[in-house]
């Protein structure tokens, strides 16, 4: 199965990433929701966290970088930004979608100040990031005390449902940063070789992630025999180890992708080999499984039914089982994890949503977790009619264990 090329947008500059259309849409989207629930206004939160940063930058194409900013959307015009005293208004002010921008060491004095000046102070407004807590509290305190007769709704769920699915420029946004990414490993693997030490493949891996356009890249690594996730240590890597690079970042477009592939030198063992063909398998099962309409659990049912009936391998979470284990998938967009993750907040998958996986299988001890424990594979997937597709890996048999 191949993915169904679109049009790319126009070019555009390090500030300008979304095009008019694709603003309109999502400013009819957020009012739709805002008039469905009675919303005056609604005051968008981003903070300096790979969760919530993207919430602004897709209301206004500023990147999230120090701090806390904020958009308000009224029910006409254009958005209102407000940033913080620690980055100032430089590169916010280099977008086209706000009308107005603010700077405040009181961010929510300064949203307090747009409502009430746009005769909204005894409004129903919503705030994104009150169940979630990523609309700070003393923020909210300086609303209250400002307007007291306003009416407070949280209007988290508003907004994620307004970007539960991508358009097509968001997909090609997506795309951008999985092509990216081929070309960052592409480059690197050339450069991995026995006798150099972790950090220096991890020192090599954010210089040449950084060279090609990846924003904040974290490079997280492990070679055998595996132990914890790190961040590449003094360990020297030899010629019998498999070495396993993971990075995490947004692209140049805003959009993330986390992406993991397994090495050797030489051949494989039979062993590893026979491994990751499970790994693969597995993951093919949980993929057919990933349709419009389906949980997004339903994929990692698919991987663990698979692997119990042909293994003696689990994943680390069941219904029946540890509801605590790492994510084994999560929502991804220009938040690296966003509107669903499974263990842990469960939600029907629509078209054009794009997810990513990395299943977290349980081993029955600790000499079997050294040997297979980070060979595995990890890439965003895009949910379609005929079940998940791979955006970076190839998407027959995932290409992520190479021999170098």
């Amino acid at each position: 199965m191949t993915l169904t090329p679109v049009k790319a947008p126009p070019p555009r500059g390090d500030f300008v990433h979304s095009t008019p259309e694709e603003r309109q849409r999502r400013l009819s989207l957020l009012r739709e929701g805002m008039a469905q629930q009675g919303l005056a206004a609604l005051v968008v939160c981003g903070r300096d966290d790979i969760r919530y940063r993207g919430r602004t930058f897709w209301v206004s194409d500023v990147w999230q970088l120090l701090a806390d900013t904020h958009v308000v959307i009224l029910q006409e015009g254009d958005p209102i930004f407000i940033g913080g005293q620690v980055f100032g208004l430089e590169q916010a002010e280099q977008a086209l979608w706000p009308g107005e921008f603010r700077v405040s060491g009181l961010s929510g004095t300064e949203i307090a100040d747009v409502l009430s000046s746009n005769g909204l102070s005894n409004a129903a407004v919503g705030i994104t990031g009150l169940s979630d807590a990523s609309f700070a509290s003393w923020h909210l305190e300086q609303i209250k005390e400002a307007l007291p007769g306003l009416e407070i709704h949280d209007a988290t769920q508003l907004f994620e449902d307004a970007r539960h699915t991508n358009s097509e420029e968001e997909l090609y946004y997506l795309r951008v940063t999985s092509e990216l990414y081929n070309d960052i490993y592409e480059v690197l693997e050339p450069r991995i070789r026995p006798g150099m030490t972790e950090i220096e493949l991890a020192a090599e891996s954010h210089k040449v992630s950084r060279e090609l356009g990846l924003r904040d890249p974290m490079v997280l690594m492990q070679t055998s025999p595996y132990g914890p996730l790190s961040f590449g240590t003094t360990k020297v890597i030899e010629k019998d180890d498999i070495v396993t690079l993971w990075i995490e970042s947004a692209g140049p477009t805003g959009y993330w992708l986390e992406y993991r592939r397994c090495y050797s030198f030489g051949p494989p063992t039979p062993e590893a080999q026979e491994f990751w063909d499970l790994s693969v398998d597995s993951l093919n099962a949980g993929l057919a499984a990933m349709k419009p309409g389906a949980m997004a659990s339903a994929f990692v049912e698919g991987v663990h039914n698979y692997l119990v009936e042909n293994s003696e391998y689990h994943l680390g979470y069941t219904h029946a089982s540890n509801p605590h284990s790492m994510f084994s998938l999560h929502g991804i967009d220009c938040d690296a994890i966003k509107g669903v993750w499974v263990p842990g907040n469960d939600r029907v998958l629509k078209d054009t949503e794009v997810v990513n996986i990395h299943p977290t299988v349980e081993f029955k001890d600790h000499a079997t977790f050294e040997k297979y424990s980070w060979l595995g594979i990890t890439d965003n997937a895009l949910v379609t009619e005929d079940g998940g597709v791979l955006m970076t890996h190839s998407p027959a048999m995932p290409d992520g264990f190479k021999e170098l």
